[in-house]
């Protein structure tokens, strides 16, 4: 699909707040309420949107951050990246291109937890090993 300049500006509104209603979108872009939302789903049928997250606030259950660097067994990465962004606690996963294949940041309640799932990466089949950080702060 390509995207005009319309499309992109609503992408841009979107990504800054997924809340934001069809209506407020088309008077920042010039459409029509239907406009926008026709946009919209051919965005998502076209595989453009994927989902609509919700950003929690670190401090809200999820005391310890974590940044996890992966090297991953197989070619092509694509499906040890989706395993890893479907785990409970991640929040991105970044695919890169150097000394790791990918870096996946995570936000879990407690230590244990974040060991846990240290666990799991390293057991998966798709993984060859990783190297976790906790992050200390972030500005």
């Amino acid at each position: 699909m390509t995207l005009d300049r319309t499309n992109l500006h609503i992408l841009a509104l979107l990504e800054r707040n997924a809340r934001l209603s069809s209506a407020a979108i088309g008077r920042e872009v010039g459409l029509s309420r239907p406009a926008v939302q026709e946009r919209i789903a051919k965005l998502e049928r076209d595989k453009v949107i994927t989902g609509y997250r919700a950003e929690i606030a670190s401090d809200a259950d999820q005391s310890v951050r974590a940044v996890i660097f992966v090297h991953i067994a197989e070619r092509p990465c694509g499906p040890a990246l989706r395993w890893l962004a479907d785990l409970r606690g991640v929040q991105s996963v970044v695919s890169l291109a150097g000394e790791y294949d990918a870096v996946v940041q995570v936000a879990v309640a407690s230590t244990e937890e974040l060991a846990q799932l240290n666990d799991t990466i390293g057991a998966h089949r798709l993984i060859a090993r990783s190297k976790t950080q906790i992050v200390l702060q972030t500005l």
